[in-house]
């Protein structure tokens, strides 16, 4: 097999007209990329989260690049081609989209929010772009305390350095997908959403929002393009919470909250948006003197159960076997959490 890309989270070989996705214990927030330490068994917990979510939505007739299994840390998924913009003159040019490649990465990310809860972006965003709340379909500001049903359907950008949210029409300046197309992405994300949150609900998860990948598949008849559900689902891709306490990456990034080093994050993301640079990174690191430091041994450990436990509930409700020991589960990692975020 051939390494063709190394990520913040998992590496890519190549196998023939196959791609093996390797996932690591390695993790990121923030936009960072590697953190600099590891989450024993993350790795393995993904894996086994991705197979069980694919293999799942599959049954319900949700179509995506899974193929199998390889080992306790690897899975294999349909080879698909990533054509990224290029970065000229302070923006993006996505004109190689406008062929309508087939068997290529969306170069977008869906976003749903079924709950928003305090401290949510969408809330303030519309507050200084009211106009957006068109594109949205709503009528008023939503607050923390907003439910929807159906779940609220966003597209941003995947390719960029930084992600930006984009209304209809930008999509359709952008030529990306056509019209019937953003529909399709929209309609599936729906379906996807249904069907993860009866999943978790059957354990007693909550599940919040997230995001999802798509690929271009073959043409159809009607000249718009199969979607193929691409990347991973699991907790760092879902907002999850159980009996209050986070269950998923945002239990990562709170254990980071208020550092100096999360702080001279959104500060040089700020800065690099004025100077038209996409190296924010650099300006947090050079400039601003910060980097991010080394959780402790017990917060490795909980953050440790927390993957463990969850890709347990997962691999029981769809009928695969747990992955890890039967100690592992929900209730334990509650109780340790509990005493790490001080609730």
């Amino acid at each position: 097999m051939e390494l063709v890309y190394t990520g913040s989270v998992k590496d890519l070989y190549k196998d023939g007209n196959k791609l093996v996705f390797k996932y690591s214990n390695r993790y990121s927030i923030f936009d960072w990329g590697e953190m600099p330490d590891e989450i024993p068994h993350k790795g393995e917990a993904l894996a086994s989260m991705a197979a069980s979510f694919f293999e799942h939505l599959a049954k319900k007739g949700i179509p995506s690049h899974f193929v199998g299994t390889v080992n306790p840390n690897t899975i294999e998924v349909k080879a698909v081609k990533v054509l990224r913009p290029h970065f000229i003159e302070g923006q993006y040019d996505y004109s190689m989209y406008q062929d309508r490649p087939t068997e290529a990465l969306v170069p977008l990310e869906v976003i749903f929010r079924k709950h928003l809860g305090q401290g949510n972006s969408l809330e303030g965003r519309l507050k200084k772009n009211p106009a957006y709340l068109a594109d949205l379909g709503l009528k008023e500001v939503p607050s923390g305390a907003t439910t929807f049903d159906p779940a609220l359907v966003e597209f941003s950008t995947k390719l960029e350095t930084s992600d930006r949210y984009l209304t209809k029409k930008e999509i359709a300046d952008m030529n990306i997908v056509s019209e019937g197309e953003q529909k399709a992405l929209r309609a599936q994300t729906q379906e996807i959403v249904v069907e993860l949150e009866k999943l978790f609900q059957s354990f007693g998860v909550k599940l919040w929002d997230g995001k999802v990948e798509y690929a271009f598949g073959k043409k159809k008849a009607d000249g718009d393009r199969e979607l193929l559900l691409v990347d991973s689902i699991g907790p760092d891709e879902l907002r999850l919470t159980y009996e209050g306490l986070p269950l998923s990456k945002e239990f990562l990034r709170q254990l980071y909250g208020n550092t100096s080093w999360s702080d001279a994050v959104k500060k040089s993301k700020e800065l690099a948006a004025e100077r038209k640079t996409q190296d924010w990174k650099s300006i947090c690191k050079d400039e601003l003197k910060e980097v991010p430091k080394k959780l402790s041994a017990q917060q490795i450990e909980v953050s440790a159960l927390l993957y463990q436990a969850l890709a347990n509930e997962v691999a029981s409700v769809v009928g695969r076997k747990k992955p890890f020991a039967e100690e592992m589960t929900l209730k334990r990692w509650h109780e340790k959490a509990q005493e790490i975020l001080g609730n």
